[in-house]
């Protein structure tokens, strides 16, 4: 990864995608990341019972948190 002097999009068409096997697993990762300084953000695109969690950066990029036990594929 590089640094990158321009600003974040509100809807990037490319983000970085984190995959977990469990809902147990999503909310731990969540909630370490948010304690290294990621934040969540209101995502106005969230689809009905998602299965992945939408945070920033603390530069704003856009990146999500995926639960693979709840994706619509049901894919792992």
């Amino acid at each position: 990864m590089q640094r990158s002097e321009s600003p974040a999009e509100s809807h990037p068409r490319i983000h970085l995608d984190l995959f977990v096997d469990t809902t147990a697993e999503q909310e731990a990762e969540v909630e370490r990341l948010v304690g290294l300084g990621a934040s969540v953000l209101d995502w106005d695109l969230y689809p009905p019972n998602p299965d992945f969690v939408v945070l920033a950066d603390p530069d704003g990029n856009a990146f999500c948190v995926v639960d693979l036990s709840r994706a619509p594929s049901g894919d792992h």
